[in-house]
């Protein structure tokens, strides 16, 4: 039989060793907690207490898993005395254990999270800002929609990453219990106080089901389920600055140190890192395929299966917060090409149709529905011609708007293609005038500066 085999099957330590800070608080405000209720002498818990403390910097002594490893590590450290190592697994189970690791990493990498996030959306607001009044054509169906400007169309990524703190902060809340004490499945017949552990160790409160608080991995998948929504995000606004980068848009310039070369065409320069934060969504949504197959029709209570749930829990995390790093080091070094943006709306000037089908509704009194089949006519006569809808005549247009339009409203339909003045009457509430953007920065500000 190989043993070396066996043993290594059974083994996670390779992986929840990254839960080596969290299994010694526990098992420090545990012991104390013993003592305090008087299950166990105060003098040996002073002794236990006092080399839990010590191992928060020493390298442990490699077991099974990372509960055995610090109860083997206490246990030398302890020496001759190594019997009161025992005390840590009074009336506590490894399944209450490793949940309430679980849960105190959880909750320090989501505010780690809900960190970087704001820090990103900080820096997509600060390139809002130094373009603030930049003209640029809006897409739908990835086709030139309508002018809008280049910061309320960035400022959207803002929104979309607030919108994943808030699920984030969700989340947060019901991962906030405390299971320690649950034991196996049945709590125990030990006199504990689970409500000042709860407090010891900043949990809001505690679990009420001890077969449920051992036995379930919805936290965990529920933060895998918001961070696949954040990486869609992340993975969305990586798509768009790929296709600006494009020399079809050329949009914006990022520094050589951001962009790779190819190994065979010298005039390259490849966006892989904004490639590869889209690619990474990948992991977030695999990993979460992963725990729902990992807890689909699982029998009561807990199952050794569950100790795969770290794999997809640690990779999610850590993939998610490189992601954001990296975005927001990208969205430091961007430079807007204000030039060719502009340029654009002028090219594409067809996305002024919308507002001269408004204009017909406003100054002749037809439905919408009738002032869009004239545009549509238009638009028809402008490309058979070869025309641009600013080029028209009077005489032109007043073949298809008839005999009530004359040179003034020629003169007012002008003005529509005065970009910024068009953009800028676009003040409803959300809009995209200049307005309406200081507005939304200010917001947008206002909620990063709330804890």
């Amino acid at each position: 039989m190989k043993k070396d085999l066996l043993k290594n099957f059974l083994s996670s330590i390779d992986y929840d060793k990254i839960l080596k800070p969290y299994e010694i608080e526990t098992c420090i405000a545990w012991t104390n907690m013993l003592a305090e209720c008087g299950i166990v002498d105060k003098k040996h818990v002073k002794k236990v207490v006092s080399m839990l403390k010590k191992m928060k910097n020493k390298e442990l002594v490699y077991d099974e898993d990372i509960h055995f490893s610090v109860e083997t590590t206490l246990e030398k450290l302890l020496g001759k005395k190594k019997v009161l190592a025992g005390i840590i697994r009074t009336a506590r189970s490894r399944n209450d254990m490793v949940v309430s690791d679980e849960r105190m990493y959880i909750k320090d990498e989501i505010k780690n999270i809900i960190g970087l996030i704001k820090n990103l959306v900080l820096k997509i607001v600060e390139l809002a800002e130094k373009n603030i009044d930049v003209p640029m054509v809006g897409y739908t169906h990835f086709q030139p929609a309508q002018p809008v400007l280049f910061s309320h169309y960035i400022l959207c990524f803002a929104w979309w990453l607030l919108r994943d703190i808030e699920r984030l902060k969700d989340c947060y809340r019901r991962v906030d219990i405390l299971v320690l004490g649950s034991a196996a499945l049945a709590g125990t017949s030990f006199k504990i106080d689970r409500i000042k552990l709860a407090k010891k160790l900043g949990f809001k409160d505690v679990s009420y089901n001890s077969v449920d608080a051992v036995s379930d991995r919805d936290f965990i998948i529920e933060l895998i389920s918001c961070l696949s929504i954040l990486s869609m995000h992340l993975s969305r606004i990586a798509e768009e600055l790929i296709i600006y980068l494009n020399p079809a848009f050329d949009y914006v310039k990022l520094q050589k140190k951001l962009l790779s070369i190819s190994s065979i065409m010298p005039q390259k320069e490849n966006p892989d890192y904004l490639e590869l934060v889209r690619g990474k969504t990948a992991k977030i949504y695999s990993n979460l395929i992963g725990i729902l197959t990992l807890m689909k029709a699982l029998p009561l209570s807990y199952n050794r299966d569950m100790q795969e749930d770290k794999i997809y829990l640690f990779d999610s995390v850590n993939v998610t917060k490189e992601c954001l790093e990296v975005l927001t080091i990208i969205f430091s070094n961007m430079v807007v090409n204000k030039e060719k943006l502009e340029k654009d709306v002028e090219k594409f000037d067809y996305i002024f149709s919308t507002e001269l089908a408004n204009f017909v509704v406003k100054n002749f009194g037809v439905s919408y529905k009738q002032a869009y089949v004239k545009l549509k006519n238009i638009l028809k006569y402008c490309k058979e011609n070869k025309k641009s809808l600013k080029s028209l005549s009077f005489e032109e247009y007043k073949k298809f708007l008839g005999k009530n339009f004359s040179q003034k409203y020629y003169q007012k339909l002008l003005e529509i293609f005065d970009v910024r003045k068009l953009i800028n009457s676009h003040d409803s509430t959300g809009g995209t005038s200049l307005n309406q953007v200081k507005l939304q920065i200010k917001k947008i500000k206002n909620i990063c500066n709330q804890s």
